[in-house]
């Protein structure tokens, strides 16, 4: 798997949890869906615990659209060029 580096561009590859679990920020407008584009804001780092990927994805009028907790499995690099509009 690629590298998953803060402030770049994601793709929501599959989900494992709810939909509701996604709103541990109590932020959300809807939950994410697969296939969806975020930024990753943040990697949490738990010692003995695998990392936490925080990615947000804003609305066209810059409001935050979603922003949650995913793992490493759930997401993957956004191909080159493409459109994250949700």
């Amino acid at each position: 798997m690629a590298e998953l580096r803060q402030y770049e561009q994601v793709h929501i590859r599959h989900l494992t949890r709810a939909p509701e679990a996604y709103d541990g920020w109590g932020v959300n407008r809807r939950a994410p869906r697969v296939g969806e584009y975020g930024t990753l804001v943040d990697v949490l780092r738990t010692p003995g615990a695998p990392d936490s990927y925080v990615v947000e994805s804003s609305a066209p009028d810059g409001t935050t659209l979603w922003l949650g907790d995913f793992t490493a499995d759930e997401l993957e690099p956004a191909p080159e060029g493409a459109d994250p509009t949700p």
